[in-house]
């Protein structure tokens, strides 16, 4: 009993030995590419693009849709207060035709936006990753995740600050327009 209780203490201190040495050279890092997206030059660069560019047609799609909206209503209601059997004004129609046009212009300027920024978080990420395998070798540590696909870590493996300093330095401004797709044949 005496032997196996000294056996436990020399691997209890030879495992409290190790840790300390795992600590400082984890052997895997984590990216809060979240807090990428949000707080680099090129993350804030490319928003302020995207406001720059969508924001004024954002307002005058708002208008359009409501003043269709309030004119298909003020049709809906002439309607309503019409004979029972009178058949839809043409006025009616074409409300509702502006209202349905409106709603397509909206779709298709919302999957304008969708494009736009899914390709500024694409070239943010496209950039981040190497540096993060630069810091990954540095460290020599085996892998970098995504923080968010951690249960949970340790803050010394966190290197997200470090990626965004180098992000900031060599990708401050990427580009809101995304390459054209090839025209199908």
């Amino acid at each position: 009993m005496a032997k196996l209780y000294k056996k436990l203490m020399c691997a209890g201190v030879l495992c409290g030995m190790a840790m300390p040495a795992l600590a400082v050279d984890p052997a895997v890092l984590v990216v809060d590419f979240d807090q990428v997206l949000a707080s680099s030059v090129a993350a804030q660069s490319g928003t302020s693009q995207l406001r720059a560019k969508f924001d004024p047609q954002t307002a005058s799609l708002r208008t359009a849709y409501a003043t269709a909206v309030q004119a298909y209503n003020t049709q809906a209601n002439a309607a309503k207060q019409a004979k029972p059997g009178t058949p839809p004004s043409p006025a009616l129609q074409q409300a509702a035709q502006r209202v349905e046009q409106t709603q397509q212009q909206v779709q298709a300027f919302n999957q304008q936006v969708s494009q736009a920024t899914s390709y500024v978080r694409t070239q943010i990420i496209d950039h981040a990753r190497p540096i993060a395998e630069q810091i990954r070798a540095q460290r020599k540590a085996l892998v970098v995740i995504p923080k968010g696909e951690a249960v949970a870590s340790d803050p010394s493996a966190d290197i997200t600050g470090a990626v965004i300093q180098q992000l900031n330095r060599s990708f401050p401004q990427p580009s809101i327009t995304p390459p054209q797709q090839p025209a199908a044949r």
